[in-house]
Parts: C-alpha cells; structure tokens; sequence
C-alpha cells in the first residue's frame, strides 16, 4: 500500500511539475503521462503478471528494462524538487528586485532532466548488479582484550539473491572475494534471499563454500519469512551457516571470550514466530559480546553489546533517499555510531533489493570490520 502511494505521488508530481508544462499537443501529453503511470506502478504487474512483487517471475532483459524505468522516473522526480524549488528561491529574489531567471526554456530544461534521469538511473541500475568491493571499518572497543584486538569479521547482508543478479555467479564472486580476506568470523545479517529455497537452492550454492578461522554465522532478516522461513533455516545449515535465532556461540581466542548472539526479526511475529528476545543478551556468558541483528533499531541498551552488526537499511541506496529511510529506522542508515553504549555498525548491504535496483553514490560493499582495543 505505501509503494502504492509513493508511486502515486510521483506520478501527480512529474505530470504537474514537467509534463503538462510542455508545449507539446494534449494528446502527447495524454500519452506520456499513460506511460509514466505504467511505469510507476510496476509493483502492480510485478504482483499480478509476475506473482510477486518481491520476486518477479519474468525474464531478465524485461526485469532490467522495468527497474531502468522506475529507477529513472523515481531520479526524474528529485531531479524536478531541485529545480522547482530553485524556481521558488528566484521568484522570491525578484520580489524582492532582482531580475534571475532559470536558464532555457521549459522544453529544453525538461528534455535535459529527462536525458539526465535516464543517465543516471542506467548508471544506477549497472552499479546496483555489480560485485561490491570490501570496506574495511576499524571499531575501537572499550575494554577489548589485546588478544582479540586485530580480530576480523566479514559481514555479508542484503544480498537478496534472485534472478536479476546473474544466477550463481555474482554470488561465486561474491564468496571468492570474501574468502580472499581470510577473516577470522563471516556473518550474514539477514535478507540473503528473494525466493524459494526450491527455486534459488543452485543460486545460493555458493554460500557452502564460505570458509573462516571460526566458522560462519547468520541470522534471518524479514525476508526469510516472506519466503518460509523454516524451509530456509534448514537450507542455511545444509549449506554450513549457522543460524543464531535468539541463540548465541562462546568462542575461546587465547584465553579471552568472544560471544557471538543473535536475534529474529520483529517480523516474525507476523508469520506466528518468535520475535527478538532481548531479555536472553542479559544472560550471555562474560567476554565481549557480539549482537547480529538485521534492522539496526529496536535495543534499549544496558545488555553488556559491544558491538552491534547490522543491514535492512541498503544505505539508502540513493544519496538523496538517505533522509527518507533514517525516518523509518531511527536516523541508522549506514556505517558506525553509538548507540545505547555499544557499538553499531549498519552495513550499506552487499546486494540490493530487486523492487529497486539502483544505487546513486551508496555503493554495496563487502564489510571487513577490525576490532581495535580503545
């Protein structure tokens, strides 16, 4: 419903702001804004052609070609916020004497916003399939003991495996990569899948061969619900992921404690699951604790975490939706801060949502965080 409204709303505002201020025919205008409603409700025909507004069933060079559109329309939208409230900002300017004009007619602006948009969103859309280069993040701990400083985790989220990223070969890249860095711990914060595990088991194989010094772990993001997430956990651990709902590991490194826990998604309840259980962080073993959660809010604090690792927020994927997705989860949209005492790393995600593939200046990354002694 709230796709719905957006897409509304962008729509109104394109026609309003660039198409019906055309000097074109009616029926050219008529058109074009039948088209840019097309396009603007793609979740429409992804859910009702397709069966599913997550995870469409249609072809790759059709899918490239609707994201391309919807990516471009959404681009339009902010591209035309920009310009009309430079608009507003000269039409005061002249109320108040000056003579400042915007630049070109409203035909030529429109076709060179129109040609930027479209720029943009095919630049977007490639970068939004690309394998993501590593990001390493060094986090100071207070108190972490000198044997376990220099200690590295690899964190892997969002990656939302499903059929616009190439079947399993993005993935094999992905896992190469990641093998290559020789991590001491890799974790996985959820949203791995967009699919079945009968339709994507040959698309995640490659997440068996993911190896580090201390093993490989991972939590269910909201996703793993909508698609069974039951059948998934069985799937993660036939391929050597161990999942942590609601649990945690003990890892001994020269003597010192390193607490591994994790917790479910406040989704679960919705599909008659068990939500997050922060009440068991107050039980974990002493050492330093390391909480997996897939959305980076929802802890009140006071639970002895260290250290906090988390996705669902893809950065924003857009510079300019950044503001946007801080409202919904807390103003945590990508990288470190300090939350509730601990530490919070939210990862920009290591692939991106199939219901909107393009990322403008927030690229995907695989995360290499080093725990420091502070």
């Amino acid at each position: 419903m709230r796709l719905t409204i957006a897409a509304l709303a962008l729509f109104v505002y394109i026609v309003a702001s660039l198409i019906w201020r055309l000097p074109y025919r009616p029926w050219v205008k008529t058109a074009a804004s039948c088209l840019l409603f097309a396009v603007g409700f793609k979740f429409f025909w992804y859910e009702k052609i397709g069966g599913s507004f997550i995870a469409p069933d249609f072809p790759l060079f059709l899918l490239l070609i609707m994201e391309f559109l919807y990516n471009a329309m959404v681009i339009l939208a902010f591209l035309l916020l920009v310009k009309d409230c430079l608009a507003l900002l000269l039409l005061v300017s002249r109320w108040l004497g000056s003579s400042w004009h915007l630049p070109f007619t409203p035909a030529i602006r429109g076709r060179g916003l129109l040609g930027m948009a479209l720029a943009l969103s095919l630049f977007g859309t490639w970068q939004s399939m690309q394998v993501p280069e590593v990001h390493t993040v060094e986090i100071p701990l207070p108190g972490l003991p000198a044997e376990l400083d220099g200690f590295s985790i690899i964190q892997l989220s969002d990656i939302h495996m499903r059929p616009l990223l190439k079947k399993g070969a993005w993935l094999q890249e992905v896992v190469k990569r990641t093998n290559g860095l020789a991590a001491d711990l890799i974790v996985l914060t959820g949203d791995m899948v967009d699919g079945s595990p009968a339709a994507l088991h040959r698309d995640i194989a490659p997440l068996r061969t993911l190896h580090a010094k201390y093993g490989v772990y991972g939590i269910a993001g909201n996703h793993e619900y909508y698609f069974g997430v039951h059948q998934w956990l069985s799937a993660f651990k036939d391929l050597g992921i161990v999942m942590l709902p609601n649990a945690y590991r003990t890892f001994s490194i020269q003597g010192k404690n390193l607490v591994l826990a994790g917790v479910t998604d406040p989704v679960a309840s919705r599909f008659e699951e068990a939500g997050p259980d922060y009440r068991f962080l107050h039980t974990l073993p002493a050492g330093i604790r390391v909480l997996l959660q897939h959305r980076p809010s929802g802890r009140s604090g006071n639970d002895g975490i260290a250290l906090q690792l988390s996705g669902h927020t893809h950065g924003g994927q857009l510079f300019f939706l950044k503001w946007l997705v801080a409202l919904f989860n807390g103003g945590l949209v990508d990288g470190l801060y300090d939350v509730n005492g601990s530490k919070l790393y939210v990862s920009s995600g290591t692939g991106v949502w199939g219901g909107f593939s393009c990322r403008l200046g927030v690229p995907s990354e695989i995360a290499r965080i080093i725990l420091r002694r502070q």
